[in-house]
């Protein structure tokens, strides 16, 4: 019984690690400067600076009308103005200390999708990004 534990323990690893690997390569394209408009917000930049291994990133969003700069984080933290963004494959969600979701979709030379707050506010976006 004991080598069948370690046996499926060390396939499993071995699945994850090769996941990890090959959805490594996808994440780093979000790796960037993007701009773009939300209705309702205003202007808005996204600033990937990585990726981690688990899919959360590293980086800012900044709302430059408003002069609001929120750090991503390990959670959502209003008081401090943290988001929370993590990558699944060639979709973006970040969870926004100011309130709302956003789920941005990879597509060529730019990231879109929808922002939505509460149950009264659903927007499309659309970020491009910047070389």
């Amino acid at each position: 019984m004991h080598k069948t534990l370690s046996r499926r323990l060390f396939i499993l690893a071995g699945l994850a690690l090769g996941s990890a690997a090959h959805a490594q390569p996808s994440a780093s394209r979000f790796v960037g400067r993007w701009t773009g408009h939300v209705r309702g917000l205003g202007d808005a930049e996204i600033v990937v600076t990585a990726v981690r291994p688990n899919g959360q990133i590293d980086g800012a969003m900044t709302f430059p009308e408003q002069g609001r700069t929120l750090a991503f984080g390990d959670k959502v933290d209003i008081a401090n103005g943290i988001n929370h963004g993590v990558v699944r494959e060639s979709v973006l969600t970040i969870e926004t200390a100011l309130g709302g979701t956003y789920r941005l979709n990879l597509v060529e030379g730019g990231m879109s999708g929808e922002y939505t707050r509460g149950t009264t506010m659903k927007v499309p976006v659309t970020f491009q990004k910047v070389k």
